[in-house]
């Protein structure tokens, strides 16, 4: 059965104290406690569905319908704390589907040059729950699938930091390379031969340092860090970008992150991760010219009309 969205949505709620938009979206907050954001200019129509569990059981579900007709997402309605409908926040334009776009390492070829690619991973964005900490502050990413050369697959999971200006025209939003949690609970299974490329023949796996205070952890966490400028040390810390009410209105913008920080994704034995405690075991790739965009990124047609 379908149900309109004005019906199956609660009372409005209070205007935000975030600078609006113009546009409108519904918002469903989930018992995990993050909100996703579903703007009218993507989604249609929200529909009930239910299906049998294979235990036999029936489930009732939320199916998020958009103007392509695609069914985007389907929530369980046991896991809907609240829908609501209103105008959108500046924040809340962050919620939503994002690529991080970057240049791999890359891996050399037979002739030992770099060859070198430009990888657009899908990120999936959430708000945490409103009242909750981090809320008008942080944007949740998910990426089901980190660009790996070798072709394994790990999830990630890291944070944007929010800001915007007093009119809510303009702000800073940063990718924050954290040192304190890995980036997923999985831990790192790739062998020697699956780090990034040093050199042809060898590859940025360390192995375990002989200065690590407690040898092997058995620990293969992974982590996004940066390295600082000053000590060469990989660490910690935020790749800001700004942004404008214009930019945000321009599904082409990129929001480019400073282009001197590149991404290393790297093996730790520890958490949190430190560089002056030897935890590295080695780095699983570079990822170099850091944007969030959009869309995928493609390549300019150069060619001449």
């Amino acid at each position: 059965m379908r149900i309109a969205k004005y019906a199956a949505l609660c009372a409005l709620c209070a205007s935000s104290a975030l600078a609006q938009t113009g546009l409108w979206r519904t918002a469903i907050t989930l018992t995990d406690g993050t909100q996703e954001i579903y703007p009218d200019t993507l989604v249609t129509r929200f529909d009930r569905v239910s299906h049998s569990t294979p235990q036999g059981a029936v489930e009732h579900c939320i199916a998020v319908v958009a103007r392509d007709g695609r069914t985007l997402r389907t929530i369980a309605t046991d896991s809907i704390v609240e829908m609501n409908y209103r105008e959108m926040s500046r924040y809340e334009q962050w919620a939503g589907d994002w690529w991080l776009v970057a240049s791999p390492n890359g891996e050399a070829n037979e002739v030992g040059i770099m060859i070198s690619t430009v990888e657009s991973m899908p990120v999936h964005a959430v708000l945490p729950a409103p009242g909750s900490p981090g809320y008008g502050q942080e944007v949740l990413c998910h990426i089901d699938s980190v660009a790996h050369r070798k072709g394994l697959k790990y999830d990630a999971n890291f944070k944007l930091r929010y800001s915007e200006a007093a009119d809510g025209q303009s702000g800073t939003i940063a990718m924050v390379l954290d040192d304190q949690q890995p980036l997923t609970t999985a831990q790192y299974a790739g062998g020697p031969d699956t780090y990034a490329w040093a050199a042809p023949g060898r590859t940025y796996y360390y192995g375990i340092s002989p200065l690590h205070a407690d040898t092997d952890t058995t620990g293969r966490h992974m982590y996004f860090v940066s390295q600082n400028i000053e000590t060469q040390a990989l660490e910690g810390m935020e790749l800001s970008a700004g942004w404008t009410a214009a930019d945000l209105a321009d599904p082409a913008h990129e929001y480019t992150l400073p282009r001197m920080q590149q991404i290393y994704w790297i093996v730790a034995l520890d958490i949190p991760y430190s560089h002056a405690e030897q935890d590295e075991l080695g780095i699983i790739d570079i990822f170099a010219s850091p944007r969030l965009c959009r869309r995928p990124w493609v390549k300019p047609d150069n060619s001449e009309p």
